[in-house]
């Protein structure tokens, strides 16, 4: 299907709805007409009314989640946040079962985040003696693509304007060990290394831009790793535009070809789960040998790929599908190409949440995210191989359009 040429970014406005529909309707047709020649319309009745029921489910799950959403502005303390969250997952995760959507789960559980961390925000302010200056507050890894989950661990940035003292610096420490102690209270996972409790990451707009020069001038691996976080990076609360203009910044700085340079060889170097006969990559031992690693065979090296691909080009957008949108409207990936990867994230996307639907409050995604192929037919076994053949050609193309300017 064309999704990615159809005018819009909502996925139900994409092209590729109406071939589906069209598909469906026909396919719908023909299994009438084929089984029951008699009976078409009773048939046809019968879908439509499954149909029906269907949609209505699913407004129903959409309306449950967005009330609990709106609820959080009326929780003012530590366990009635928890309660919320665990609330909202059951939800969510109840209409990913039923429904089987990445993109509609991915929507809810983003918009579900940004209004928990706003509300904590107010909720550390309100108990604050002192009035901090314009700040912002962004979101890494995954939830920097706009692919929050409740296993996800949380990487957390903090900018904002002012003279960089130490006064003020400490005073914003404060504010960061805060924000991060009511995160863990609703039983949150972080990331710890990767929150404003260090200095690392945390700073004046200013202080970031000296950071990443430095960085970008040592130019060690280890640094480059850790600035190449800021390439997935989404907004959770935000003061005067700083967010986007922080963002600028990281883009800017981070297209240089140093940069660019250590992630394409990290994504080139990243395993796309297929050995050299195209059979899968499996454990070899540990808990989990004989299962498939989703998260380092597929989820990391995809998004890698892309968001190398969107660096190298100084395409700057939010999450794995637009992303790919912008490649294709850009001419930096062809349509085929473009294609084949979006539908790979789909499929990465429908197992990773698949497995969380199994997985119990606690739990580490690396633990979560190992597939026992064996639960797989033929069919679904040659789908994902034709998703990580697909990791492999953009790995491909990622590093000779990368040679070919060198």
């Amino acid at each position: 299907m064309a999704l990615l040429l159809a005018k819009g970014d909502h996925f139900a406005e994409w092209r590729g709805v109406d071939e589906f529909v069209t598909g469906y309707r026909d396919a719908a047709i023909k299994m009438a007409a084929g089984n029951y020649p008699e009976a078409i319309t009773a048939t046809l009745g019968a879908i439509c009314d499954g149909l029906t029921t269907l949609a209505a489910e699913n407004r129903e799950l959409v309306d449950q989640v967005s009330r609990i959403t709106d609820r959080l502005s009326g929780v003012h303390d530590h366990e009635g946040l928890r309660t919320l969250w665990a609330d909202f997952y059951a939800h969510a995760y109840a209409h990913f079962r039923r429904l089987a959507s990445p993109p509609a789960f991915f929507e809810v559980s983003n918009a579900f985040l940004q209004a928990l961390v706003s509300r904590q925000v107010a909720g550390v302010l309100q108990q604050s003696s002192e009035a901090l200056p314009p700040f912002a507050v962004l979101v890494l890894g995954p939830a920097g693509r706009l692919e929050f989950t409740r296993f996800c661990r949380i990487q957390l940035v903090l900018v904002w304007e002012g003279n960089g003292t130490a006064a003020e610096d400490a005073l914003m420490a404060d504010f960061g060990v805060e924000l991060v102690t009511w995160l863990r209270s609703c039983g949150m996972a972080l990331e710890e290394a990767v929150t404003p409790v260090h200095h690392a990451w945390r700073g004046t707009i200013d202080q970031w831009r000296e950071r990443l020069a430095a960085g970008l001038e040592q130019a060690t691996a280890a640094e480059l790793i850790e600035l190449l976080r800021l390439v997935d990076q989404a907004v959770l609360v935000d003061s005067n535009g700083l967010a986007d203009r922080f963002r600028a910044l990281c883009y800017r700085q981070l297209h240089g070809r140093p940069a660019v340079a250590n992630l394409v060889e990290r994504c080139g170097a990243l395993s796309n789960g297929l050995g050299m006969m195209g059979g899968f990559k499996l454990n070899r031992s540990g808990p989990y040998r004989g299962r498939f690693a989703l998260l380092d065979h597929a989820l990391v090296p995809l998004a890698a790929c892309v968001g190398g691909l969107c660096l190298h080009h100084d395409i700057v957008e939010d999450g794995t599908p637009r992303r790919l949108r912008e490649l294709v409207r850009n001419g930096r990936l062809d349509v085929d190409l473009a294609e084949r990867a979006l539908q790979a994230w789909y499929l990465f996307s429908h197992h990773r949440l698949t497995l969380e639907l199994q997985a119990s409050t606690g739990q580490d995604c690396r633990d979560i995210l190992n597939l026992d192929l064996a639960t797989l037919d033929h069919q679904q076994q040659e789908q994902l191989r034709a998703g990580l053949e697909t990791v492999a050609d953009l790995q491909r193309h990622l590093l000779v359009g990368f040679g070919q300017q060198a």
